[in-house]
């Protein structure tokens, strides 16, 4: 590492198959005790085939090849019944277990009107919750509202700090895999660097300048903090839980150990790839593209639930993505860009079903906006606030949602 990304590191830093669901605790913790996740799943995955509408016959005309068999088919491709007009995918059977619990709210229609195709610009958009985008992120807002040492209740296992965290005087810490944040190799390296750094910043604070202070606090306690992160980053699962061999499995696993082992912490975000399925998107089929990211997602989802074991009462983890697919398939067998998609709030402090806010928006011919895509029947905001309020506490919530004046939605007990 260079002398530049060390500096910078340091800097940021200093700011700162289905497994057999046993049950969550159903003590709740109160709001302002509790630890929102938030998932950001880039891209734009096709909600209509997370929560398929198999009672929508339109559904099934409109995919000819990718659309999910419905649950009365019986097969390992069939979609897994929610309510009796959506099914979850085939592959989301962990996620199902929870739901069958009421652990999972499903939101089949979330997005915002006037909405963009760009990833670019609907990632931004939902990260920063102003229209047309803002520079500063939701979550960053929220954090501003806080008290105490703000940092230190949110960390991103991201490769950088997402938008939704952006805007606080001090960066938030950004780090993809907490087992790997040794700064040398060997304990005479650590030796040596420890010494290093503890003479670098043992010079006098040099009066007037406004950042002195800050700065000598983080290079203090820089090697104790990185320390103890890569200790909880490879703290081993409990009760049980087995995560999936993947970077995201890895992730889930080290946000269980910050929940369970980093005092304070209120805010988690993580990001998973892979959603632009233009081409070779697969249907219910176990080797399908679509079905094998979801398979990963669930499977780490319920084993991050069971690692926490008690410590679960006080998690929440939403699901967002910058838009769905398109209602048809396309010629290569995959979706284009579309409009709304199904978020997903899961937790035993959830209000459990399916939440379609104003009414399934539906796929007909005269009920698809443009031509092409599904509509949405509740606004992404209205979720952000349900979570601010019920999870975090807020009681202002136009001060991190300007301009959001509409009614929540019921998904956080």
């Amino acid at each position: 590492m260079d002398r530049r990304k060390f500096l910078g590191r340091a800097l940021k830093y200093g700011g700162l198959g289905a497994m057999a669901w046993s049950g969550l605790p159903t003590a709740l913790a109160a709001p302002g005790d509790r630890v929102l996740v938030v998932v950001f799943m880039r891209g734009g995955w096709d909600g209509l085939n997370v929560a398929v509408p198999c009672g929508d016959d339109a559904y099934y005309s409109l995919r000819p090849t990718l659309a999910i068999r419905p649950p009365s088919d019986g097969s390992p491709t069939s979609a897994l019944d929610m309510d009796g007009f959506f099914g979850f995918h085939p592959s989301l059977s962990s996620l199902h277990a929870m739901y069958q619990a009421g652990h999972v709210a499903v939101l089949p229609a979330v997005h915002y009107a006037s909405a963009s195709n760009s990833h670019f610009v609907g990632q931004d958009i939902m990260e920063s919750a102003v229209m047309p985008s803002g520079t500063t992120g939701w979550l960053a807002r929220y954090l501003m509202q806080s008290t105490g040492d703000v940092t230190s209740k949110v960390l991103s296992l991201t490769e950088q700090v997402p938008l939704s965290l952006v805007g606080l005087p001090t960066p938030v810490s950004a780090f993809p895999d907490l087992g790997s944040l040794s700064l040398a190799s060997s304990q005479s390296d650590r030796t040596m660097l420890a010494s290093v750094v503890t003479q670098g910043y043992g010079w006098p604070q040099q009066p007037g300048n406004p950042y002195a202070a800050a700065l000598h606090g983080i290079g203090g306690k820089l090697l104790g903090e990185l320390s103890a992160l890569q200790v909880v980053g490879q703290m081993a699962p409990e009760n049980g839980a087995v995560y999936p061999a993947t970077g995201f499995g890895r992730q889930m696993r080290q946000a269980a150990a910050l929940v369970k082992g980093r005092a304070g912490l209120e805010l988690i975000t993580l990001n998973l790839g892979g959603w632009d399925t233009h081409s070779g998107q697969g249907g219910g089929q176990a080797d399908g593209r679509m079905s094998q990211l979801l398979a990963g997602f669930s499977s780490s989802v319920s084993a991050f639930f069971t690692d926490l074991g008690a410590a679960a009462s006080r998690v929440t983890v939403l699901t967002v993505t910058e838009f769905g697919r398109t209602a048809a398939e396309n010629g290569s067998q995959g979706t284009d860009h579309g409009s709304a998609s199904t978020w997903l709030v899961i937790g035993p402090n959830v209000r459990g079903g399916v939440h379609v806010g104003s009414g399934w928006p539906g796929l007909g011919p005269s009920q698809l906006l443009n031509g092409r895509a599904l509509a949405h029947s509740i606004d992404f905001r209205a979720i952000y606030a349900n979570v601010l309020s019920r999870c975090l506490g807020v009681t202002n919530i136009a001060a991190v949602l300007p301009g959001y004046s509409g009614a929540m939605v019921d998904v956080v007990a």
